[in-house]
């Protein structure tokens, strides 16, 4: 048993290459040879099809300018949008809005205290570092003016 092989008899028929010939011209039986010829190529046909609706598409683009979305906008607008939300789920959650904001307010106060101590820190910390640069600067300025007026 051969699976690749037709179980439909061949044409053996002297005429049978004659159908294919004349399929492979596009003739069809019952046509007169002026309809044959009136008929295009589906080739042509469809290069033309697609030249207009190219045409189409480049007219269009032209009539209206391409509008470009910006990245950063759209994750301002989604951050607010979150921001809102959690709002709402506050106030849901704590049974009215103003225990929500009490809750975000005391939130943002536990965060806000550390925060607030260690930009202090490290702003007096800075501070110390730049008085001592700035003092061994200038004893270094010293003691190079005090070895070039001596020599």
């Amino acid at each position: 048993m051969n699976l690749f092989r037709s179980n439909a008899p061949a044409d053996t028929t002297p005429d049978g290459a004659g159908r294919d010939a004349d399929f492979a011209r596009g003739e069809v039986k019952g046509q007169s040879d002026a309809q044959a010829a009136d008929r295009t190529p589906l080739n042509e046909r469809n290069t033309d099809v697609r030249k207009a609706y190219d045409r189409g598409r480049r007219d269009e683009r032209a009539r209206r300018p391409r509008r470009h979305g910006s990245p950063f906008l759209t994750l301002v607008v989604l951050m607010a949008a979150a921001a809102g939300v959690g709002a709402i789920y506050l106030g849901v959650h704590e049974g009215s809005f103003s225990r929500g904001g009490q809750v975000v307010d005391q939130k943002l106060a536990g965060v806000a205290q550390p925060a607030t101590q260690a930009t202090r820190n490290a702003a007096d910390r800075a501070g110390d570092a730049l008085q001592n640069a700035g003092q061994r600067i200038k004893q270094a300025g010293g003691d190079n003016s005090a070895s070039n007026s001596g020599g």
